[in-house]
């Protein structure tokens, strides 16, 4: 195993974590672009657990923690700049240190054949893969490749790394856990799964020999999110991970029904509170219209 420390300035680094015997295929798994979304970075330490006990034939690297300063503050964005990361690649070597960071971490990801971004939805949200699939159809492989159930058409905000990455000519795709938000909270299950779907997908490539069982996967369109028309009481009556069909209830705002205007699966929904105008009480995607 390779550790390859980036002192770019005094507030920013990133640590590198290297498998395998590079005589194959070769793929880079990221955790904590943002800084508070901590079962990515949960299933990346489970991760390297794992690497450790395989024999690898390629190279894996992983990167835990790309964003030291938000993680140990806990937040999206760095404390120092405010900048959120994963809007910006590929950064600026002169540059705030938020798009130092984000530079270095560009160069460091570019020689793999496949980047694995791993993010979290936050709390009420359930796993899933996010991928420009229709954009790059040999993503499809890839993605099916990590056998979690549920993979979505992502709406391709440019800036971010899976995007620009895609962009650049790697297989690029991101997998959103739930939790990290509020506070940088683990689901340990989910970290869990994630790990496995990795290992599953590194078999699928060639890099490892045995892999655990996963799931069929169903494509879906991109998110659709109802929020809040004005402050009120949230109480959700659905659970994310769950399917839908037109006109089910997801749960009531002030005492008023909000319900599912399509059938799909439900990304997110909000944990019971208080929300403001525009926040966001559930989200849903449609099936892929393909299917």
């Amino acid at each position: 195993m390779r550790e390859v420390i980036f002192e770019q300035t005094s507030v920013t680094s990133f640590t590198v974590h290297e498998f395998g015997n590079g005589n194959g295929p070769s793929v880079t798994v990221t955790a904590a672009v943002h800084g508070d979304e901590q079962t990515a970075v949960h299933a990346a330490m489970l991760l390297m657990k794992e690497l450790e006990l395989l024999t690898i034939n390629g190279r894996v690297k992983v990167i835990p923690i790309c964003n030291p300063a938000s993680f140990r503050n806990r937040t999206r964005v760095s404390p120092f700049d405010g900048i959120d990361m994963n809007r910006i690649f590929p950064g600026s070597a002169e540059g705030s240190p938020t798009m130092q960071l984000a530079h270095a971490l560009w160069l460091e990801t570019r020689d793999a054949e496949y980047l694995i971004d791993l993010h979290c939805i936050g709390a009420g949200g359930t796993t899933y893969t996010l991928a420009l699939y229709k954009e790059y159809p040999e993503i499809r492989e890839l993605a099916e490749s990590l056998s979690l159930p549920i993979v979505i058409q992502s709406s391709g905000v440019r800036g971010q790394l899976f995007v620009e990455s895609c962009q650049a000519g790697q297989k690029a795709l991101i997998i959103e856990l739930p939790a990290g938000q509020p506070g940088g909270i683990i689901d340990i299950p989910a970290a869990e799964e994630c790990c496995r779907a990795i290992i599953r997908s590194l078999r699928h490539l060639g890099l490892v020999n045995a892999a655990p069982l996963g799931s069929s996967v169903v494509f879906y369109d991109e998110i659709t999110t109802l929020t809040a028309p004005h402050p009120g009481l949230f109480i959700p009556e659905a659970t994310a991970g769950e399917t839908c069909a037109e006109g089910d209830l997801l749960g009531t705002f002030d005492g008023n029904p909000v319900i599912a205007p399509f059938s799909g699966v439900i990304t997110t929904v909000s944990p019971p509170r208080y929300c403001f105008a525009g926040e966001s009480l559930a989200g849903i995607a449609p099936l892929e219209k393909s299917q």
